[in-house]
């Protein structure tokens, strides 16, 4: 039955009508010719039983008299008259006790087929499936003499139940035929209106044409439906009309959109949303294939100064001029993108060794270190690069990005203008950092850091002249942390600021306090850092802190190292001089480690030079340290800055350094950095 539901289901629209018509009809068709047949049944029944009535009601008129003298024979010849009716099958007479008198069979078989009831049966009649039986009294005169007995066959009946079914059969398929008929011409007023609408539909679906027309000219529902049809099509084809310039405007327009979206505007290269897009692609394709693909993480190094120096136009030039020359120095199919500010990624596929990414990355740098001329200024740009390779490092894309960046960041911690390769206890060192940056975010809200101060004495006396202020981190967790391990991660994540201000601050507090002690011949000297130096505002926190803390400026040196120098140019010239009038004195530490000229120290307002430890350990006895400390003592007399020496830690050091002419200087023989109450002390002993 469900075969048959989905089988109609699937059919057309005429199908189904058609189904529906025949079915209704040959219904009530088959209905009609049913109670036709069962009237029909009942009157030949009917017919059956008057007849063998008659029959019944002839043959005991005629018999009363030989059953009243028990003459049999002549009985039996009246029910031979019988033989005309040949739907008689048999019949008896019985006696007035119910024995059986005489009987009767039409066909001789009968006797063998059926069997005559022993005794007279009740008065009436009986239909079966195949016989009529029939029981009668016979009498005369109201004197009852005895029954008779007839059983009739219904075949003749049956005979013609067959001929009237023949009949009806075939009038009904007569009539089914002339109703299909009917109904096809009548379906075609309903389905070629809808068959137009299905055609023209498909022909609108495989070609797009709206310009085909549904005939919609009856004035029934589905002409309504062609007519709204119709109207739709002719505002489609309007509308196809005024939208073909507007696509054409979007396409324009998306093409625009898409190059935005993917390309960096500066550079013309693609931008980090392609560089993430298409590396996932290569790094799915390299995992499928069992190839390795390599991810180069570039960072110009000292970009922002150019941009913050000469402009934003000759930062847009310079990274110009850096993607032309980072795209040379490429492979052809190799991946470059600009993910960043100053940063740029590349995609090295089709790599059989991480060598061949050094080869690479060792071209980009040899590249990006010839000199660039913008705008009349001759500028050198360098960059570091980290490396990681797929799949030895990550199988996934942001781990490969990060390893990469990993990579770069160690780069950068070994000196800039180089690449590193990432390996695996990268990972540990930058959670380490990672750990360190966000500790140090805290510290100074935590009260963490403390100053201690390392005396500074002149060699002839003794007698302390002043102080080198410190920092120290002390971490509950930790103890104290060494500065050399903290000072590069705050100068790198820019809190070097806050914290070197903070320094200058507590410094100049604890010098006031040590100068309201009668102390005033003592001076503080603090390390300025080169991301401090940086700062725009630089000059006006220096004065704010000077007037804040009340004390005599010339009594505080600012310690510059040569790095900071060796590049500056007019502008860092006269932010010098501007600390400079404000009284404050200038020193350069660690001097003797850079780049140690007269040419650019004359250029510049400084006071004081400090010879680094590293010169003064092997004094006296190195001969190269003692010419060199001489020199540096020789030169400083010169420019007429006076010289101080660090890391003094025997008496033969200090007596070197006085007889040659260093008169100053600090170190563990005279005492190590302690905090500021163990300086206290120590006046306390001189003035013992």
């Amino acid at each position: 039955m469900q075969s048959a539901l989905n089988w109609l289901r699937k059919q057309p629209i005429a199908t189904k009508l058609k189904m529906l018509h025949l079915a209704t009809s040959g219904t009530v068709i088959v209905l009609a010719s049913l109670m036709l047949l069962l009237t029909q049944f009942y009157f030949f029944n009917r017919g059956l039983l008057e007849s063998t009535n008659s029959h019944a009601a002839m043959i005991s008129e005629n018999v009363s008299a030989a059953m009243m003298f028990d003459d049999k024979k002549a009985a039996q010849e009246i029910l031979a008259s019988l033989r005309a009716s040949p739907d008689i099958e048999m019949a008896a007479l019985y006696d007035r006790q119910g024995n059986l008198f005489v009987n009767y069979y039409q066909n001789i078989k009968d006797k063998e087929e059926y069997a005559l009831p022993p005794r007279t049966p009740p008065p009436g009649y009986t239909f079966t499936l195949q016989h009529l039986t029939l029981s009668q009294p016979v009498a005369l005169q109201n004197n009852r003499l005895g029954s008779i007995y007839i059983q009739a066959d219904l075949y003749a009946v049956y005979s013609q139940m067959a001929r009237y079914l023949a009949a009806i059969i075939a009038i009904m398929g007569i009539s089914l035929l002339l109703a299909n008929a009917f109904l096809r011409r009548m379906q075609r007023e309903i389905t070629d209106p809808i068959h137009s609408l299905v055609r023209a539909s498909e022909t609108i679906s495989e070609h797009g044409d709206y310009t085909v027309r549904v005939d919609g000219g009856t004035p029934d529902e589905i002409g309504l439906l062609g007519r709204s049809f119709n109207h739709m099509l002719e505002r489609i084809q309007r509308r196809d009309s005024d939208l073909e310039d507007e696509i054409t405007q979007r396409k324009h327009i998306q093409t625009r959109l898409d190059k935005l979206a993917h390309y960096d505007n500066v550079t013309n290269l693609p931008n980090r949303h392609y560089f993430n897009e298409h590396l996932s692609h290569v790094v799915r394709r390299a995992l499928k294939f069992d190839i390795k693909v390599v991810v180069m993480f570039i960072d110009l190094d000292n970009f922002k100064l150019v941009n913050d120096t000469l402009g934003h136009h000759a930062g847009d030039t310079l990274l110009r001029i850096v993607a032309e020359r980072l795209s040379e120095s490429l492979r052809f199919g190799d991946t470059i993108s600009r993910v960043g500010g100053d940063e740029f990624a590349v995609i090295l596929e089709n790599v059989e060794h991480a060598s061949q990414a050094a080869m690479v990355a060792e071209k980009c740098l040899a590249n990006l270190g010839e000199a660039v001329q913008i705008d009349g200024n001759e500028l050198y740009v360098g960059a570091s690069i980290g490396i990681s390779v797929c799949p030895e490092d990550a199988s996934d894309m942001h781990e490969l990005l990060k390893h990469a960046d990993t990579a770069m960041y160690f780069a950068k911690s070994r000196g800039k203008n180089n690449y590193q390769i990432f390996l695996p206890e990268m990972n540990q060192q930058a959670q380490k950092r990672l750990i360190l940056d966000t500790s140090l975010r805290h510290a100074l809200e935590l009260q963490e850091f403390a100053l201690y101060y390392q005396p500074q004495v002149d060699l002839a006396t003794r007698r302390i002249i002043g102080v080198e202020a410190l920092i120290r981190w002390v971490r509950p967790e930790l103890g104290i942390v060494n500065p050399v391990e903290f000072i590069p991660a705050a100068e790198e994540n820019g809190l070097i600021v806050p914290i070197g201000e903070w320094v200058m601050k507590t410094a100049c507090q604890q010098l006031k306090v040590w100068h309201d002690l009668g102390l005033t011949h003592l001076s503080m000297s603090v390390n300025l850092s080169g991301r401090q130096f940086k700062e725009e505002t630089l000059l006006e926190r220096i004065a704010e802190i000077v007037r804040e803390t009340e004390i005599d400026p010339s009594t505080l040196h600012l310690e510059l190292t040569e790095s900071m120098l060796m590049d500056a140019g007019t502008t860092t010239i006269k932010k010098l001089e501007q600390i400079r009038a404000l009284g404050i004195l200038l020193s350069i530490d660690d001097f003797g480690t850079g780049y140690s000229s007269m040419s650019y120290l004359k250029r510049f307002p400084i006071n004081t030079l400090k010879i680094d430890k590293s010169f003064v350990q092997d004094l006296p006895q190195d001969s190269e340290d003692s010419a060199i400390t001489k020199a540096i003592i020789a030169m400083a007399h010169s420019l007429k800055m006076s010289v101080m020496a660090e890391g003094v830690e025997t008496e033969e050091q200090a007596e070197f350094l006085l007889a040659n002419g260093c008169l100053n200087s600090q170190g563990y023989l005279f005492s190590k950095p302690v905090p500021a109450e163990q300086i206290a002390l120590f006046f306390e002993l001189e003035n013992a």
